[in-house]
């Protein structure tokens, strides 16, 4: 009898840890390597490669959206040849946060500066990240 309530309990704790490892997240990570980034008083213009071919494509990312824990937005300086590149979360495909890193060096070539035009302040006038892969 022991041995049956035994094994009937490493049955259910097994098969609970096996659950429970399998569940799907809702959490959805996607890696944008990044050509250049253009800061701006209103946020950060970025400059991608997208996957499907060669060409560029530009994102506006707000400056209001930095800062604070709970931010749709999060800046990391680093000191390394991996960046620029940002990190896009969607929960429920739905979009999250990011997270940008960019190089600790302003004077880095992933660094560009953007001449300013009439309609700058709209184009950083978004709710949702606009990405073309």
């Amino acid at each position: 009898m022991k041995k049956i309530a035994l094994a009937l309990v490493v049955f259910l704790v097994g098969g609970l840890i096996l659950t429970a490892s399998t569940r799907e997240s809702s959490l959805y990570v996607r890696t944008i390597y990044i050509e250049r980034v253009y800061p701006t008083r209103f946020g950060y213009r970025i400059d991608y490669r997208r996957e499907s071919s060669l060409l560029l494509a530009t994102s506006y990312i707000p400056l209001d959206w930095f800062g604070g824990p709970d931010a749709r937005a999060k800046l990391v300086r680093v000191n390394d040849r991996s960046v620029p590149f940002m990190k896009v979360y969607w929960d429920n495909r739905e979009f999250s946060h990011l997270v940008l890193y960019v190089h600790s060096n302003i004077n880095d070539l992933s660094w560009g500066t953007m001449r300013p035009t009439d309609n700058l302040q709209a184009l950083f006038d978004i709710d949702e990240l606009d990405l073309v892969y």
